[in-house]
């Protein structure tokens, strides 16, 4: 049913959904055992030792869920809408919701739906492919880091890097752990930003029923 120029649409699946939240979910415990691990953050909600354990196997877990979540990002189309080609795009939309923001003016989102041919014009928010980007940089650098913490033989080229980036920290090792968890504060600050971004552009729901009540576009093919 159409009201309002808009029509309902299924924008996620089950499956989307699913591992979207439980990522959600990893990383928060990750982020709450791996404060008690930590020299530089003290924040210790359960002892060094459960941490430690809980941080080392929900870490692991985090990892395979994160790389089948790629998988299916990319067998189910999804990924079309983030390619590479389209930061150019995306850098010109960021710019012009700041100048928005700075102005006190709304920016209206570009995304639109065709009903006749059952297809998305435009899926998503084009600075979402920014986001995208910045995402798969952290999740690379923590899942590195955090392989060559624990498997420090296997992953040496990764703690020698550290070393030579973050040299101060006293040891290659020093410098991994500090890699981790600066890059850690850092996915704190960009889950804020996805979270309000994500409500002001009325993605939430979505997420949650996998519906959005999207504008209608007519499709320029």
């Amino acid at each position: 049913m159409m009201k309002n120029n808009t029509t309902p649409v299924k924008r996620h699946s089950q499956l989307y959904r699913v591992l979207h939240w439980l990522i959600v979910i990893q990383v928060l415990v990750l982020l709450l055992s791996g404060f008690g691990v930590s020299e530089y953050v003290p924040a210790a909600l359960l002892s060094r030792g459960t941490a430690r354990s809980l941080h080392i196997v929900l870490g692991m877990a985090w990892t395979g869920t994160i790389t089948f979540f790629l998988y299916y990002f990319v067998v189910s189309g999804e990924y079309k809408w983030f390619g590479l080609s389209r930061i150019g795009q995306a850098f010109d939309f960021f710019m012009h919701e700041i100048k928005s923001f700075a102005e006190g003016k709304k920016v209206k989102s570009p995304v639109g739906y065709d009903p006749a041919k059952k297809k998305y014009i435009e899926k998503i928010v084009p600075t979402e492919v920014l986001a995208w980007w910045g995402w798969f940089a952290l999740w690379t650098v923590m899942v590195l880091t955090g392989l060559a913490l624990v498997f420090p033989a296997g992953f040496t080229l990764v703690n020698s890097f550290c070393g030579a980036v973050l040299p101060g920290a006293g040891s290659p090792a020093a410098s991994t752990r500090l890699a981790h968890i600066s890059v850690s504060l850092i996915i704190v600050v960009y889950m804020m930003i996805h979270a309000y971004a994500s409500y002001t552009f009325g993605m939430v729901s979505s997420m949650l029923s996998g519906v959005n009540e999207e504008p209608i576009a007519q499709s320029r093919d």
